[in-house]
């Protein structure tokens, strides 16, 4: 998949885009839809999802109390 930004509106498999929404199609198309002005290659790539072991369970916070005077 090929991901592109797109410079107008448009209708992509039944659903209506602005220009500035981003859009995962095939090379083909994306071939197509930038040789008709329609989109640009999109320069920002996109953010990956976290490994599992980069995400880190809530631990349960301990709370100390202080005796009282």
């Amino acid at each position: 998949m090929t991901r592109l930004v797109l410079k107008r509106p448009h209708t992509h498999a039944g659903q209506a885009f602005r220009a500035g929404d981003r859009i995962d199609v095939e090379a083909t198309t994306a071939d197509w839809l930038i040789a008709h002005g329609v989109a640009a290659p999109d320069a920002v790539p996109p953010k990956a999802d976290p490994e599992p072991a980069d995400i880190k369970p809530d631990l349960p916070r301990s709370q100390r109390k202080e005796p009282k005077p």
